[in-house]
């Protein structure tokens, strides 16, 4: 099994473009998008285009940018996602709610929230969970786009290359 996970796009038709390319790559079995899908003056119906060419089963999660008319165009946008794979609960989220300083309280030790919004990818344990924040291949504030893998051995974020920014093995 393996997942791709993207965040805060806000648009950008060319990092999506970027996120197709990666998931031909990578050929996930499912893809993940954490939210901010449109956005920032973009076409939102090139968006909804551009997302036909990201492989694996989608799940699209709201972004506090994906407004009503997000909501018209792409009728399978959740608040967030949940899935169990790698022998743990894997809560996907935008991250404007919840993230690193406020996890949800039913994941228990060993889980991960996955999570963007803040555009700065990382990769960390706290209180015992898995805090993997996507990054952005659209506009990276901490100037490295990236992405975020998640496969039998853990989570890898990426640069849009494939190259392994950082590492973070899964603990059982």
């Amino acid at each position: 099994m393996k997942i791709a996970v993207f965040a805060d796009f806000h648009g950008s038709a060319r990092a999506l473009r970027d996120a197709a390319t990666v998931c031909r790559r990578e050929t996930p079995d499912k893809t993940v998008i954490c939210g901010d899908l449109f956005g920032y003056w973009s076409d939102p119906y090139e968006v909804v285009e551009l997302l036909k060419e990201l492989d694996g089963v989608q799940y699209l999660i709201k972004g506090n940018n994906d407004g009503p008319l997000a909501a018209n165009l792409l009728d399978t946008m959740e608040d967030n996602a949940v899935m169990y794979h790698f022998g743990r609960t894997l809560f996907f989220t935008h991250g404007d709610r919840y993230n690193l300083f406020n996890a949800p309280p039913f994941l228990k030790e060993g889980d991960a929230l996955v999570y963007g919004h803040t555009h700065a990818g990382g990769l960390s344990v706290r209180n015992g969970l898995y805090m993997l924040n996507v990054g952005s291949l659209a506009r990276p504030r901490d100037g490295e786009p990236c992405y975020l893998v998640l496969d039998e051995s853990g989570a890898f974020l990426k640069s849009p290359d494939g190259k392994v920014l950082y590492k973070l093995a899964w603990q059982n």
